[in-house]
C-alpha cells in the first residue's frame, strides 16, 4: 500500500501569490521567480536543474511541483535534458500542477516520455479569482486538459488534498465542464475533455505514474479490485450532477471497506 519511488521538487509557487514563474507580467506586475537558492534568475535555473539532474541519475522518478510557464519550460528543459545525458530505461519523470504549460512544451513532454499531473478541483475552486492574478485568457487556459490529451502526453489527476477535498466525481466534472465553484462560470470552453478521458486520468494514467498498470487502474482479470460503485450511470448522467452521485461501496484488494446503509 505504500512505496517510496522517487523524490518531490518545488520549482516555483502558486498563481495567486504571485510566485509562479511566468514568461508574462501578472496583473500589477511581476512575473515570480523560482523558488530555490540563487541571486539571479540565472542562478536559480542552474540549481533547479542540477536538482533534477542529481534525482535522475541516483536513480529516481524525479516529480516537480512546478505552475508558471516560464518555470515550466525550465524544468522541460532540465527533464529532457537529464534523461538525454544520463539515459536510463523508462523513468517516468512528472510535472506536477502544470497550470499554464504550453501546447508546445506539452508536445516536447509527450516525446520525452514524461507525465503531467494536473487539479480539476483547483481549477474548480479558483476559477473565478484566476482573473484578478493573471487576466482573463490565461485564466481561462489554466489547466489545459484538452490541449494535454491532444498532445499524446501522459496525464494524470489529483487533488492536492488537503488543498482541495479528495473528490474524483467534482474532479470528473470540472473536466467535462470547466466550471467554477462560486459562479458556475465556465472558465475555458475550448479545453473540455471527454468522461472517457477523464476517467483514464484517475485510473490507468494514474497507474502509469507509480509504475503499476501492469496490477491496477483498470477492471481486469488478474489486477487488484480498488473500486467504487456509485449508484447511477456514468456514461448517461448529467455531468452537473457527477459530484452527487451516492457511493454505494468502496472496494480495496477485493474487500469491502464501505457499504452505504440501507434506507
Amino acid at each position: 500500500m505504500f512505496r517510496v519511488l522517487g523524490v518531490k521538487v518545488f520549482a516555483d509557487g502558486i498563481p495567486l501569490s504571485k510566485t509562479s514563474w511566468m514568461h508574462e507580467e501578472y496583473v500589477g506586475g511581476g512575473c515570480g521567480s523560482l523558488c530555490v537558492g540563487g541571486e539571479t534568475d540565472e542562478r536559480r535555473v542552474e540549481e533547479v536543474t542540477e536538482m533534477i539532474r542529481r534525482g535522475h541519475i541516483e536513480g529516481y522518478q524525479v516529480g516537480v511541483h512546478v505552475t508558471g510557464d516560464r518555470a515550466i519550460d525550465t524544468v522541460a528543459a532540465a527533464l529532457i535534458a537529464a534523461q538525454r545525458d544520463h539515459p536510463r530505461p523508462d523513468p517516468r519523470h512528472y510535472l506536477i500542477h502544470g497550470d499554464f504549460i504550453s501546447r508546445e512544451t506539452l508536445d516536447r513532454l509527450a516525446e520525452a516520455g514524461i507525465g503531467v499531473n494536473m487539479n480539476p478541483t483547483i481549477k474548480w475552486t479558483i476559477a473565478d479569482l484566476e482573473p484578478e492574478f493573471v487576466g482573463t485568457e490565461r485564466a481561462a487556459y489554466e489547466f489545459p486538459y484538452r490541449s494535454a490529451v491532444d498532445s499524446g502526453v501522459r496525464l494524470m489527476s489529483s487533488s492536492d488534498a488537503p488543498v482541495t477535498m479528495p473528490s474524483w466525481r467534482q474532479g470528473l466534472s470540472t473536466m467535462i465542464l470547466r466550471e467554477s465553484k462560486a459562479s458556475r462560470a465556465v472558465s475555458g470552453p475550448d479545453q473540455t475533455i471527454s468522461l472517457e478521458q477523464a476517467l483514464r486520468t484517475y485510473t490507468i494514467d494514474a497507474a502509469w505514474q507509480d509504475f503499476a498498470e501492469d496490477w491496477k487502474g483498470s477492471i481486469e482479470v488478474g489486477k487488484v479490485a480498488d473500486l467504487t460503485v456509485i449508484e447511477g450511470d456514468l456514461l448517461t448522467v448529467d455531468p452537473h450532477d457527477i459530484p452527487a452521485m451516492a457511493v454505494l461501496r468502496t472496494v480495496v484488494g477485493g474487500t469491502a471497506v464501505y457499504e452505504r446503509a440501507q434506507q
